[in-house]
């Protein structure tokens, strides 16, 4: 996979927030992180320009991990990323 793509993934903990290239690497990052950060407050995809596309439903997958669910496309880009 191309690193150069024009999405990522954002998950958000409140005090910090972490990106990755594919929602394989996010949910890895979050099922690895469970017992130090606890579940993010949000997940999310953004464009290359900061853009929110969709949000991220985070669900139990029923053994003890988070499974990310694709939310509906935000119609209005016009959200940006605040900086941590």
């Amino acid at each position: 996979m191309r690193r150069d793509v024009v999405t990522e993934v954002i998950v958000d903990y409140g005090d910090f927030a972490e990106n990755f290239a594919t929602v394989l690497e996010a949910k890895d990052f979050i099922n690895g992180n469970l017992d130090e950060l606890d579940w993010p407050v949000a997940v999310w995809l953004e464009d290359s320009n900061g853009r929110k596309k969709w949000d991220y439903h985070l669900v139990d997958d029923g053994t003890g991990g988070v499974e990310l669910i694709e939310g509906e496309p935000i119609k209005n880009n016009t959200y940006y990323r605040p900086i941590h």
